[in-house]
Parts: C-alpha cells; sequence; structure tokens
C-alpha cells in the first residue's frame, strides 16, 4: 500500500508529464495552423501554373519575399524544359505570370560560386530564386566568418550582382 508522500509524488508526476503533453500538442497544431497559408499559397500557384499552360507538370513550390511576393512554382513545360514561373500574390492571370527557363542562366551552383570568389561563406542558409526590379534573381542567404548574417542577390541572367545586404 502507498503512502500519502508517494500518492502526492504520483499525482506530481502525471500533471508534469500531462502539462508537457499538452504544451507539445499545443505547439504543434500552432505551427500546423501557421504554416497553412503558405501551403495553400503553393497549392493554388502549382495549379495555376499548370492551367495556365506555361507549365506541364509542377514539381515544386517555393515561396519568396522581397520587395514583393511571389510563389516560385519550378517545373517541366510541354517540351520537357525545366522552366519557373513566377507568380505573384493575388495574381492569377497568365499575363501576370512571369516565367524563365533555367537553362538560360546562370544556375544556383554557379551564383553560390560567384558569391564564395568574392567573400567567406562560412554557413550557407540557401539559395532561392526570386525576383526583383523584375529580374529573375538568386538570394543567397548565408552567414560570415565573425557569424553575420548576409544576403546577396546575383541575377540569373549574367550572374552580375545586383544587390548586397551585409553583415546584419
Amino acid at each position: 500500500m502507498q503512502t500519502g508522500c508517494e500518492i502526492v509524488v504520483n499525482w506530481i508526476k502525471f500533471f508534469i508529464v500531462f502539462l508537457f503533453t499538452l504544451a507539445l500538442l499545443l505547439t504543434s497544431f500552432v505551427f500546423y495552423k501557421a504554416y497553412q497559408p503558405a501551403a495553400q499559397w503553393k497549392d493554388q500557384a502549382e495549379k495555376a501554373a499548370v492551367a495556365a499552360g506555361l507549365l506541364k507538370q509542377a514539381d515544386r513550390a517555393e515561396l519568396y519575399s522581397g520587395t514583393e511576393s511571389y510563389t516560385v512554382v519550378y517545373g517541366k513545360d510541354a517540351a520537357g524544359k525545366d522552366k519557373a514561373v513566377f507568380i505573384g500574390r493575388g495574381k492569377k492571370d497568365r499575363d501576370q505570370m512571369k516565367e524563365l527557363t533555367l537553362a538560360n542562366g546562370v544556375s544556383a551552383k554557379q551564383a553560390l560560386a560567384n558569391v564564395k570568389r568574392e567573400m567567406p561563406v562560412s554557413k550557407l542558409l540557401h539559395v532561392k530564386l526570386g525576383m526583383e526590379e523584375n529580374e529573375p534573381i538568386w538570394e543567397v542567404a548565408f552567414k560570415n566568418e565573425a557569424g553575420k548574417l548576409n544576403y546577396v542577390y546575383v541575377l540569373v541572367k549574367d550572374g552580375a550582382w545586383q544587390k548586397r545586404i551585409m553583415n546584419l
């Protein structure tokens, strides 16, 4: 038979486990709900790019937020070429979408190599396709040796640097 002290200790253990589980479930639910609009934007953009005839098949989509927000949909066109389609927030018409044949410009690896040639990249955060000033760019985000955050925007058409945001 348990003593009164053991019963209290067991109830305390139960409440600790219960509260931890409840906190974990609530946190998971909040993150799920927070990500839901982004998942919907990606899904709608993929469907819009295919419906507009710019892509035959959509493989994936990414969100890009610069001076304007875009959903970038990657896929293949009817000829089998790899393409990216830029769809601005709330823009569903074909004439409002911008397309890019990926083979016609600098690749993500080349953009990263251009950045690494000129500055030390300690930790790469991402290389993401985006649109700035109506030009397709690669956004290269990284931390330098001092741990400072840096963004470099490399033009897809020729690999030139469009903009740098350094040492944040």
